[in-house]
């Protein structure tokens, strides 16, 4: 099938405006991201429980952040398909890191296919990196949250499915022995679940073309509708022909995710206080791995990045908004030596500490 026979479909208006609707672009124009990142929360059953985090050029932001600047050049489009399936196309250049944790309503299931750039997942046990030439898949419960992560000043060239278990279920009415064994297992567990699958030439190629689309907006949605229905047939038929394999994870019990949870409000709430990993490890009765690789599990993140997070946010903002000397500025973020505290400043920023204070701050 070519790319032609998708050129002239029989539409209706009414449909070709409902598909015009239900796609988000994401471009280096883009003045403020939230409102775009609430737009996706409707067509993407794997965010649709919401956002419940966004950490952007190392700095958290809360929605009344604007987020400028996250594609430098290139696009993402988000495309709904249909209820319970959307597509993401993303052919950019990230401007600066970038994390999200969003939660999904229902059971989720998310395909990716990478040609350039690797992004990281993290949900509860398990986490993943992408794998080119293969398919990746993560399987999450109701609303469970999965973070992803993106580096800054990559290009990343990728197709992600996102599919609710209802659409397979009900719209497809696909039986658990039509699906790949691994699916309804996990589904039924309630557990997150994450790993790769070889991907078929016919399905990468047939992945390639959602790139290659050279018509108007209106056929271009119909057209990306087509070959993303195509390509998820092709995608579950090579997942069950394979092998999957799952991504090993550290088992967490509740008890255990709970101490996590409280080592990280300790941060948030006073993120100079000292920390070491063997230090929380025997405060919270877990092992310095399982701390380690548990706590970036749970939350995406190693627990020495969120504290450094934390620490730069802190100062930064004592920065632009009082009047204290560097040292103190220091000090009370955990340095004891101010030159240590204007490294560590500007690894993270790519700033120095007197370059961000504003003018009236600065004497």
């Amino acid at each position: 099938m070519t790319l032609g026979q998708y050129d002239s479909p029989a539409v209706t208006p009414a449909s070709l405006t409902h598909f015009m609707a239900n796609r988000v672009l994401i471009s280096s124009d883009d003045a403020d991201l939230w409102g775009k990142l609430e737009a996706i929360q409707q067509l993407d059953p794997a965010v649709s429980g919401g956002i419940q985090g966004v950490v952007y050029g190392r700095r958290p932001h809360s929605r009344d952040v604007p987020i400028t600047g996250l594609v430098e050049s290139g696009y993402e489009e988000i495309h709904e398909v249909e209820t319970g399936f959307c597509v993401h196309i993303t052919d950019a250049v990230i401007g600066q890191d970038w994390r999200l944790t969003a939660s999904s309503l229902g059971a989720t299931l998310r395909l990716r296919l990478v040609f350039a750039g690797e992004a990281g997942y993290a949900a509860r046990e398990s986490h993943l990196s992408d794998e080119s030439t293969r398919c990746s898949f993560i399987i999450l419960p109701p609303g469970e949250m999965l973070t992803a992560s993106f580096k800054g000043g990559t290009a990343y060239r990728y197709c992600s499915l996102s599919i609710s278990r209802d659409y397979l279920v009900r719209t497809l009415a696909l039986a658990d022995d039509e699906l790949p064994a691994v699916l309804p297992m996990y589904w039924a567990r309630r557990e997150a679940a994450m790993g790769h699958f070889g991907a078929s030439k016919a399905a990468l190629n047939q992945a390639s073309r959602l790139f290659n689309i050279r018509s108007s907006p209106g056929w271009r949605d119909l057209t990306v509708r087509a070959l993303s229905l195509e390509l998820l047939s092709m995608l579950l038929r090579d997942w069950r022909a394979a092998r999957s394999h799952l991504r090993a994870a550290i088992r967490i019990t509740p008890a255990e995710r709970a101490r996590l949870i409280r080592i990280r409000e300790q941060i948030d709430a006073d993120p100079g206080a000292p920390l070491t990993l063997t230090g929380a490890a025997g405060r919270t009765r877990l092992s310095r791995n399982k701390l380690h690789y548990g706590f970036k599990q749970c939350f995406g993140v190693s627990l020495h990045e969120y504290r450094t997070e934390r620490r730069m946010d802190m100062a930064l903002k004592l920065l632009q908004e009082t009047r204290l000397p560097i040292s103190d500025v220091a000090a009370r973020v955990g340095y004891d030596e101010p030159t240590n505290f204007t490294a560590a400043f500007k690894k993270h920023f790519a700033s120095l500490p007197r370059e961000v204070r504003t003018p009236s701050r600065r004497s």
